[in-house]
């Protein structure tokens, strides 16, 4: 369920992106243009967001069925990753430029599509995953956390640790709280909510005695 959860969440992040994407652009060329913004960016934006929906839906459709197969041969996602990411928007392109071309161009677009959009989806994926890539490394070897560069890394573990490697000056008002600290706050809270619900129940037996007595 959380993975058809994730797949949709990909889906309507990347349509609404080039949804954006297009909309700047169109506006942009409105104005170097001299046209109309909000024709130019409504257009541009609508014909991107209908290129962005179709090759995101194909390509994490390819994407589920490549992970699919990865029990198969004692695979994990996290060392087929580049891979798999690599031929899902390679396949989504080429798909996905075949199909827009033919409804909007006729068939005589289909291989062009195909070639033009396969190749830029293809291309826009190495260079993301390489990125992404020298981040991690990057990550790895400044120290703040302790895993192989072929890991992913988790973010809620870099986050803290990014926030451990923090020095926050003497005179700031807000500071980083020890564990003693944080736990003797725990423990206070959960004090002071034990006495709340003492009370109502003080409270709710002296209400139940009044009522006795009136009956």
């Amino acid at each position: 369920m959380s993975n058809k959860k994730e797949i949709t969440q990909h889906i309507f992040t990347g349509t609404g992106l080039s949804v954006l994407a297009g909309a700047t652009t169109g506006a942009t060329l409105a104005v170097l243009k001299n046209g109309s913004v909000k024709a130019y960016a409504t257009s541009t934006g609508a014909n991107c967001g209908v290129f962005g929906a179709t090759f995101f839906i194909i390509r994490e459709s390819f994407l589920s069925y490549q992970r699919k197969q990865n029990p198969m041969y004692g695979l994990k996602d996290s060392e087929t990753r580049d891979i798999d990411d690599l031929v899902s928007s390679a396949m989504a392109g080429v798909t996905t430029g075949g199909l827009l071309s033919a409804a909007f161009r006729g068939s005589k677009g289909v291989l062009p599509g195909c070639i033009l959009f396969g190749t830029i989806c293809t291309g826009g994926q190495l260079i993301y995953s390489a990125a992404n890539r020298w981040r991690q490394d990057t990550i790895v070897q400044s120290g703040l956390v302790d895993l192989p560069a072929d890991q992913d890394i988790p973010t809620k573990n870099l986050a803290k640790s990014v926030w451990d490697a923090i020095e926050i000056p003497s005179w700031s008002p807000i500071r980083k709280l020890s564990n003693d600290e944080y736990n003797a706050l725990l423990d206070a809270k959960l004090k002071t909510l034990e006495d709340d619900i003492q009370q109502i129940e003080r409270e709710m037996k002296r209400s139940a005695q009044d009522s006795t007595k009136k009956d």
